[in-house]
């Protein structure tokens, strides 16, 4: 056998060798690009369960506490009624209520994870909270606390101006 026969074997066992790591890469990418969608739906079913409790906590201070349901519908019903320490608790609860539809806002912007979270129990939580009352005065007082998209969509909701 000569030099230039083994170099052939060689080339040969050489191209042999990458495709066959090409093929293994190939595999790997597949497993990978596979792990990172499952990584990301099970990023998304925590973000929609992270939403989901922290409007149950806030619903749940609410049912539980005949106060604190007597303070968020008269405070719904007739801010200007209430004293400034009941403003001041009825304003830290429309906080939290406000914070959750930022988080599930910010998400579907973001992540691009169910939408239709946004535009079911969002929007309906806007209209509901923000169409009230005590919700048009919190909103009018102090959503400039809030991201200019956020503040943009929910005066779209309510009828304002239409978001970007």
């Amino acid at each position: 056998m000569n030099w230039a026969a083994i170099g052939a074997i060689s080339e040969a066992i050489g191209a042999f060798g990458v495709i066959a790591t090409l093929a293994y890469l190939a595999v790997q990418i597949r497993q990978n690009t596979i792990q990172l969608k499952q990584n990301t739906l099970a990023a998304q079913a925590e973000a929609i369960n992270r939403s989901n409790t922290t409007m149950h906590d806030v619903r749940a201070s609410i049912f539980s506490s005949p106060e604190i349901a007597d303070l968020f519908y008269k405070g719904n019903s007739d801010p200007d009624s209430l004293t400034d320490m009941e403003r001041l608790r009825y304003r830290m609860m429309l906080l939290n209520v406000t914070d959750s539809m930022v988080d599930l806002y910010t998400q579907t912007l973001v992540t691009e994870f169910a939408p239709e979270a946004w535009n079911t129990q969002g929007v309906n939580l806007v209209k509901r909270i923000m169409g009230t009352k005590g919700g048009t005065w919190f909103w009018s007082n102090f959503s400039e606390t809030y991201p200019e998209k956020f503040r943009s969509e929910i005066d779209r909701i309510l009828g304002g101006t239409q978001a970007d």
